[in-house]
């Protein structure tokens, strides 16, 4: 089973801290590509947060440089394969990846997770899009008193044939500062705000 060794960050180096968003990368021996993880605290409801990652055609609102997003099959309430396209910077090729999204929640802590891992074989390749051939994603959501909520969230990415490494680490801050920072703002929207998952316990 794939793990994000979620204990080990020790060699995580916080690369930004604004606004309650800190974000963190290390360098593995094994790719030539950051690992990344994001931490913030903001005023939601786990089933918020549930319904605004299980909203895929939204993603385009808030997920940095997602063009489009759509569900390929649903499994059951919070399993899910979907697919998504990315635009790169120039000069890089777009991205595009097929993911299996699960959500679950331990009974006991009521903690979260998201787990996201990329299936590159599941739909036939597009033309002048690279396939994204490793992405591993984990939020591990924590509730807190007052109506708050905690995101640690992880991502190990490989983005495929040509693209720069600088590039792509270049980006590895950006990326997800600003997608956190959408986040923030989209899960008020109110079919988040108010949004009452039957499989997800607040």
């Amino acid at each position: 089973m794939l793990s994000l060794s979620l204990t080990a960050q020790n060699d995580w180096q916080l690369k930004k801290d604004q606004d309650g968003i800190k974000v963190y990368t290390k360098s593995t021996e094994n790719s030539h590509y950051d690992e990344l993880k994001v931490e913030m605290t903001l005023t939601a409801t786990l089933s918020s947060l549930a319904a605004l990652i299980l909203d895929i055609d939204n993603y385009h609102n808030w997920s940095f440089n997602t063009e489009k997003a759509y569900v390929l099959k649903r499994v059951g309430p919070g399993d899910l394969y979907f697919y998504e396209l990315i635009h790169s910077p120039w000069p890089a090729s777009n991205r595009d990846l097929p993911i299996h999204l699960q959500i679950s929640q331990d009974a006991g802590t009521k903690s979260m997770s998201v787990r996201s891992i990329c299936v590159p074989d599941l739909v036939p390749p597009k033309k002048d899009v690279v396939r994204v051939p490793l992405s591993i994603e984990q939020y591990m959501v924590t509730p807190l008193p007052g109506g708050k909520i905690r995101i640690e969230y992880q991502l190990k990415l490989d983005p495929g044939a040509g693209a720069p490494a600088w590039l792509i680490n270049l980006f590895s801050v950006k990326g997800p500062f600003e997608t956190f920072s959408h986040l923030r703002q989209e899960i008020q929207q109110p079919a988040y705000r108010d949004a009452l998952l039957p499989f997800i316990k607040n």
